[in-house]
């Protein structure tokens, strides 16, 4: 597996030059869960409590259409759509709750002159944008790729998709990411476990979150 680094060993980190890195957004260069969290919450709130759900807590761990599955096992298909795009569309009015992993946005922007800087992320092109926008990192990248650039099916792997679209060799790549099954797919595609860093970012206080 690869090693997993705390916020304060980012910064002695050198990438050797030329190469391509691809940097994952959601829990690796941003925080997004909290503002995920209340996008959903909202969402819910919009619904209706005739979907089963009478409230939800923060907890640190990211809320998505399975986890909602699981609190409420009755959520009809149509509910669960309806909630998923609320929650994108809400979304842009808890930006603010985002934190920016600032370690991690100094070492990928030092490396930006001599290296080619690629977002690689599963989320929708137009919240990437959002994001990174808000957190002044937008012009550090020479491309995003989102979910509108992979196949978009349950199994698919982004960073084989980002190899394809980008032609970067698998060998000069070194990526950030924070989520297990993603660095697994990052070595199926032929990157090198020594290339990948895994990212953690320290969770947020939840007393003081809500």
């Amino acid at each position: 597996m690869s090693i997993e680094l705390k916020h304060e060993h980012i910064a002695n980190l050198e990438i050797p030059l030329g190469f391509t890195i691809f940097c994952d957004m959601d829990g690796t260069l941003v925080d997004t869960d909290y503002a995920n969290f209340l996008s959903y919450k909202r969402a819910l709130i919009d619904v209706g409590t005739n979907c089963g759900i009478f409230d939800i807590e923060f907890t640190n761990e990211r809320l998505n259409r399975e986890s909602l599955k699981e609190l409420a096992p009755s959520l009809t298909t149509t509910q669960l759509e309806t909630i998923v795009a609320l929650k994108e569309e809400y979304f842009m009015e808890f930006i603010s709750e985002t934190r920016l992993n600032t370690e991690l946005a100094n070492l990928v922007k030092g490396c930006c002159q001599n290296n080619r800087l690629i977002l690689v992320t599963g989320c929708r092109g137009k919240r990437a944008l959002e994001i990174l926008k808000h957190h002044n990192v937008l012009n550090d990248f020479a491309r995003l790729i989102c979910w509108e650039d992979t196949n978009q099916s349950d199994s698919s792997n982004k960073y084989e998709s980002a190899i394809k679209l980008t032609g970067a060799i698998p060998d000069y790549i070194f990526i950030f990411e924070d989520d297990d099954i993603c660095i697994e797919d990052a070595v199926r595609a032929g990157v090198p476990i020594k290339n990948i860093q895994k990212i953690f970012i320290e969770p947020r206080d939840c007393d003081e979150s809500i």
